[in-house]
């Protein structure tokens, strides 16, 4: 490397003079010729000068000594002289010319040698530098050597590795083929499994429903022979077509009458059919029960549903009462018809857990809102989601008329959806005070009542754009979980709650004034439900219980 960066630098060096010395060689040789030339010339100059004086003194001696005899023969002597002085005057007056040649040449090139001079001084400061900037080259060049060096010895370490992931990469592909293949296998396994699982289910669904009817027409046949009463209040038209409870005003309930566990989990809803015949409650057990109350003191088990894979979060009979419908954390919905126990529809499309579903007008349609911040309308004869509404804030709970959709959100916001419009925004938009946790709309369909995280419910008179004709709850009323259910009374004129301390809240909406709380749950009410006939109150809580208050 030493010889390498002296041999470059000897080479440069040489390559300098060739290039800036050679050049003026020729100048610097003429110069000296002609100072040569100058010299002689004047020495020339001097020896001419001397023979002109020597001569102009024999001249005046001659003159001095000169007869008139010989005055002729001087005359020619003279005029000889003078031709020679003639002559010596001219060689002087041409040695005069070529020396002012001579000097003004001196004078050109000593000002071409300064130039010269000048330039060699700019070369040379120019030589200096970029001799340290070769010495600052050469260092880099031995620490970029250096780096080189332990770059090769990285990349072949980083190769090595390469090689050896590669390796293992191939393995585990070969492995990820086999358990695909192996998964292929356990899917088609599973899905026969499933499948005999759902025959099963069904037969035993099927089993039940024999010995339910065989057993109520055993206990209709001693209900005839003891001819028992029917009360008021649980008395149902059959000959109506909807079988609607006949609603003969509300009575507040004041004690429990029958008290359960309900439940091998947390409870998280529970509601009345439309008729008010049985009611329905749903928990963390992925199962939704229906109950009937059997001779007012004890309610009986009508059926179980099950295919559900998570916590079912929200309940919905439809208007005849044949259908039930599930919300669940596994971000599905789920059909069933309450007859036979069959699971009919699973609608899955939203990427969230479905907190709340509804049945939209009759039982072909169901709108399902979703922690994705999305509302989903589904048809269940095509089983497809025909409309999607993008609310952009997690859907806690819905209720809906006809063709319209009210959503309550975690934003605190509750929006009215046109479902006969394709447009993506709500009609409206209405700000409670805290995130909403339950909506219940009213029979006749003027009232909401909507609960929110901030222990407040409000009443809204949709007929007047949804203005606030009641507020309740605030002190000694707090709302525990995000998905507690509220209901109104038959009436509209009251409403019930469940409290995070465990007691249902019931207020008047006219006055505002609290009915009076019942007490006979340990843990946070989930959900309440007011029987359409106006005298029961069911709720539930975290603590598998279920209570019917009278």
């Amino acid at each position: 490397m030493d010889e390498s960066w002296r041999s470059d630098l000897l080479e440069k060096l040489k390559r300098r003079n060739r290039t800036e010395v050679l050049p003026f060689q020729n100048l610097f040789e003429m110069q000296n010729k002609l100072l040569e030339q100058n010299i002689n010339l004047k020495t020339e100059n001097s020896s001419l000068n001397f023979i002109t004086e020597k001569l102009k003194e024999e001249n005046l001696h001659l003159k001095s000594k000169s007869t008139s005899e010989n005055i002729s023969q001087n005359n020619e002597n003279f005029l000889e002289l003078q031709k020679k002085l003639f002559n010596v005057q001219e060689e002087l007056t041409e040695l005069h010319r070529r020396k002012g040649e001579n000097a003004q040449q001196v004078i050109d090139l000593s000002a071409a040698l300064k130039v010269s001079d000048k330039d060699l001084v700019e070369k040379q400061s120019k030589i200096d530098s970029l001799e340290a900037e070769l010495i600052s080259l050469t260092d880099d060049l031995k620490r970029t050597e250096i780096q080189m060096v332990e770059l090769e010895s990285t990349n072949q370490l980083l190769k090595d590795e390469y090689q050896a992931l590669q390796l293992a990469l191939n393995s585990a592909e070969t492995k990820l083929r086999a358990i695909q293949k192996e998964n292929e296998v356990l899917v088609t396994q599973l899905m026969e499994l499933k499948a005999k699982d759902a025959d099963r289910m069904n037969f035993e669904n099927d089993q039940f429903l024999q010995k339910q009817q065989q057993q109520m027409q055993i206990e209709l046949a001693e209900a005839a022979k003891e001819q028992k009463s029917v009360s008021p209040e649980k008395l149902v038209s059959a000959q109506l077509g909807l079988e609607q409870a006949v609603f003969t005003g509300v009575t507040i309930p004041t004690k429990a009458h029958i008290k359960f566990e309900a439940h091998d989990g947390e409870i998280m809803s529970a509601r009345w059919d439309y008729a008010g015949r049985f009611f329905a409650t749903a928990g963390a057990d992925r199962k939704i029960k229906i109950w009937e109350i059997s001779k007012g003191i004890s309610c009986e088990l009508k059926s179980t549903l099950t295919g559900s894979n998570a916590a079912v979060m929200g309940i919905d009979f439809d208007t005849s009462g044949t259908m039930i419908l599930g919300s669940s954390n596994d971000f599905a919905t789920r059909v069933w018809t309450i007859e036979d126990c069959r699971l009919r529809h699973t609608l899955t499309g939203h990427s969230g857990k479905v907190l709340s579903a509804k049945f939209l007008g009759d039982a072909t349609r169901v709108v399902s809102g979703s922690h994705d911040r999305t509302l989903k309308v589904w048809d269940l004869r095509s089983k497809a989601c025909i409309c999607t509404k993008f609310a952009g804030s997690s859907c806690n709970d819905l209720v809906t008329s006809d063709q319209v959709i009210i959503s309550g959100h975690f934003d605190k916001k509750v929006r009215l959806w046109d479902n006969r419009s394709s447009s993506s925004e709500p009609m409206s938009e209405m700000v409670v005070g805290g995130k909403v946790s339950s909506l219940d709309l009213s029979r006749d369909l003027n009232y909401l009542a909507v609960c929110s995280r901030d222990d407040k419910i409000q009443i809204l008179d949709l007929r007047k754009g949804g203005g606030v004709v009641g507020t309740v709850g605030g002190e000694g009323f707090h709302v525990g979980c995000d998905w507690s259910r509220v209901s109104l009374s038959p009436s509209a004129e009251e409403v019930v709650g469940g409290g995070g301390e465990g007691g249902v809240h019931i207020w008047n909406i006219v006055s505002g004034v609290s009915e009076g709380v019942l007490r006979g749950h340990s843990s946070t009410v989930a959900a309440v439900s007011w029987h359409p006939g106006g005298g029961n109150i069911v709720s539930v809580d975290k603590s598998k219980t279920c209570i019917i208050w009278g």
